[in-house]
């Protein structure tokens, strides 16, 4: 009781600061927490007419449906893999991007730069996918046309099994690398700058300093935020995956989201594309609270 009527005695003498914070928990309630009274759909047959309520409940008929379905192994390998290499391939890359921005001195040079990689995160998926098939096309082509020039045959990268990972995990690091750096940059911004005056008392070179000070200061972050990004590992966008998949790669292509997206908005089975985007939040619930316990164990960092 002591602890709270602190906390109220001191959120009251900050109020204008914590009145900010009023927009960010209105938009969570409305958009977040709102919504999960529609959960009920996945346990009901849901009809326009009966509406949340009124329609009979159906138990877990949905969640047999799925599991029961030809492709549904097929399915959830495809989201793992998929979501598993864009977590371990670019979950590092915006921090790398962060560490070699901070080496920049030249202050126009860096903000050039950042600016240009901040630019892809707001550009739709359909402009990068139509950017990517007139920039990827073996028919005049300029990436083909350079490939060309060095007497290398064309080369089909979208709608080709062999290509297809690349293409998913690379569009999908330089349309978020930028963004995803802002935290890190913020990270670095923080650090003492004590320890690199220290670091190069002791004889550290840029190297060394980025080694022992740099990376140190942003793991609390990066930790936090690796436990985040795993509990989107049954997620793996069904914007991207929806444009850049295509019939030579639909069995690699199809994933949970694209899944429930095609059953819900174009089968009209909203009772069952809910029962399967419950089985994704299950898991990644699950997922994030055993990463959660293991990083408080291993490194002291957790989200709670």
């Amino acid at each position: 009781m002591i602890k709270n009527s602190v906390l109220m005695k001191r959120i009251w003498k900050h109020k204008l600061f914590y009145l900010f914070m009023l927009p960010g928990i209105i938009w969570f309630f409305l958009f977040s927490y709102v919504p999960l009274y529609g959960i009920q759909v996945a346990f009901r047959d849901y009809t326009f007419v009966g509406g949340f309520t009124g329609s009979p409940w159906a138990g877990f008929k949905y969640f047999q449906q799925f599991f029961n379905y030809y492709q549904s192994g097929d399915i959830i390998r495809n989201t793992v893999i998929i979501s598993l290499m864009k977590l371990l391939i670019g979950f590092p890359m915006p921090i790398i991007l962060a560490i070699l921005l901070n080496e920049i001195r030249m202050i126009r040079f860096k903000k050039t730069v950042q600016t240009l990689s901040y630019l892809p995160y707001f550009v739709s998926w359909i402009v990068v996918v139509t950017l990517m098939q007139r920039l990827l096309t073996p028919y005049g082509g300029p990436v083909n046309d350079l490939l060309g020039s060095f007497g290398t045959e064309p080369i089909q990268f979208l709608n080709n099994p062999t290509w297809f990972y690349q293409m998913i995990v690379g569009s999908d690091i330089w349309k978020n690398i930028g963004w995803n750096s802002i935290i890190f940059m913020a990270a670095i911004a923080g650090i003492d700058q004590q320890q690199y005056e220290a670091a190069k008392i002791d004889g550290a070179g840029r190297f060394q300093q980025m080694w022992h000070v740099t990376l140190p200061g942003i793991r609390n972050v990066a930790i936090i935020l690796f436990i985040l990004a795993v509990g989107n590992l049954m997620s793996a966008g069904y914007e991207q995956l929806l444009l850049l998949n295509g019939p030579a790669t639909a069995g690699m292509g199809s994933v949970l989201d694209v899944h429930a997206i095609n059953s819900g908005i174009r089968e009209g089975r909203l009772s069952y594309a809910a029962a399967v985007g419950l089985f994704q939040s299950v898991i990644g619930l699950v997922l994030v609270l055993t990463v959660n316990r293991i990083a408080r164990k291993v490194s002291d960092v957790s989200l709670f």
